[in-house]
């Protein structure tokens, strides 16, 4: 896989170079505060005028501008950017979602005990092999960022940090779509130390993004990022077909002119997706827990399923959800049969790059990827329950913090 990724990076240097790949759209929003003119983010015709002086080629090919359609604060990040021209800006960029990459990779090695064996290379062979996150590299995005910050949640979930993991999960605000279902089941079982740490870092993020654009940005995100998911001239609405998540199996499924079974069976699924997983989270902050860590991979996943807005570089962080559960697998012989083999196969898909580039990119169903994440919820969700220890009523109530 990364042999491939390694060609399909020689093929799309031509493109890199005339302003293609998604960054044009942090670069875009760097120039805009950079100018002073932050007030103006999220208006079309501005931003098209700054895409236009770097990138007229881009522009063109495309047919219709990259939006910034990310949270304001995000911006800010981006304003030393402009002092660069594109493509150096673009280097600088692609090196920094380099050195998060190989952050994420001895983190993870360093805290595994049967995948820490596994040599470096190999490891990072398992990063740059997994296409989710090859596709956030030679885009220029953020999603390898998010990767980051939930990397850093999970060593503090396993240390029992709950504030730092709340705070980390904030961190990932910058894709809101991808955190805001992760810390659902945290706020039903009133998690306080993780909800101050999240909370906390949500509240600076918001007032460094008011400081950017000022009220009338902040007023002006939210209809213009429901705006550009309805816009067809925008060309990812009528190109990647449907998405690989709860919202893309639904409208595959349901014919077009029943809207409103649509809506109706989008949000059922998503509430018992949610309900699912605050149960299992319940059970995974007993002290009797056994492999609570499988809770924070079904976390991942539900999020990825409830997300509205899904492309295929948002489904980087998946590549934690899935080496957590390999490293299980492969430490414990609690999971055996006919689910060990389907999470097994889950894995390997999502780690098969021609699956991606079928799917997505020559048929446009990418919905196919979104069924077998929920078959990877469904059997994990199953096999966690399983593999927890029965325990009566008055032990429950010694040892399950909640209740204290």
């Amino acid at each position: 896989m990364s042999l491939l990724h390694a060609f399909l990076a020689w093929r799309s240097w031509r493109a890199i170079g005339t302003g293609l790949p998604d960054f044009s759209i942090f670069y875009t929003a760097g120039e805009i505060l950079h100018e002073k003119h932050g007030y103006e983010l999220y208006d079309d015709r501005v931003q098209e005028a700054v895409q236009r002086s770097f990138s007229p080629i881009g522009l063109q090919k495309r047919g219709s501008i990259l939006p910034f359609n990310h949270p304001p604060f995000e911006a800010l990040v981006f304003v030393p950017f402009a002092r660069l021209s594109y493509i150096n800006a673009y280097l600088v960029w692609f090196g920094i979602n380099l050195g998060l990459t190989f952050a994420v990779v001895v983190l993870l090695r360093r805290n595994f005990v049967i995948l820490g064996r596994a040599p470096f290379y190999l490891w990072m062979l398992t990063g740059f092999g997994f296409y989710p996150l090859f596709l956030a590299l030679i885009q220029g995005q953020d999603s390898i960022l998010v990767l980051f910050c939930y990397t850093m949640a999970f060593l503090a979930f396993r240390r029992g940090f709950e504030l730092g993991e709340g705070a980390w999960v904030g961190l990932g605000l910058c894709k809101f779509h991808l955190v805001l279902a992760f810390i659902v089941p945290l706020i039903l079982l009133r998690r306080k130390k993780f909800l101050a740490g999240f909370f906390s870092v949500a509240l600076l993020l918001a007032l460094l993004g008011l400081a950017a654009v000022g009220w009338k940005g902040c007023l002006s995100y939210p209809s213009y990022v429901i705006a550009s998911e309805n816009n067809p001239s925008y060309f990812w609405n009528s190109f990647i077909g449907h998405a690989a998540n709860v919202r893309g199996v639904v409208e595959s499924l349901c014919p077009p002119e029943y809207p409103h079974l649509r809506i109706g069976l989008i949000l059922v699924v998503c509430l018992m997706l949610l309900a699912a997983l605050t149960y299992a989270a319940r059970k995974a902050f007993r002290t009797t827990a056994v492999y609570p860590e499988l809770v924070f991979a079904l976390s991942l996943i539900a999020t990825v399923l409830v997300s509205y807005h899904m492309l295929a570089h948002d489904m980087t962080i998946l590549l934690l959800a899935a080496l957590v559960v390999l490293e299980v697998l492969l430490s414990s012989q609690m999971l055996q049969g006919w689910s060990r083999r389907a999470l097994l196969v889950c894995i390997g898909i999502l780690f098969c790059t021609p699956v991606y580039i079928l799917f997505a990119l020559r048929y446009q169903r990418s919905e196919l990827l979104g069924a077998v994440l929920l078959v990877f919820f469904v059997v994990l969700f199953v096999e966690f329950l399983r593999i927890q220890p029965k325990v009566d009523a008055p032990t429950a109530l010694l040892t399950d913090p909640e209740l204290h």
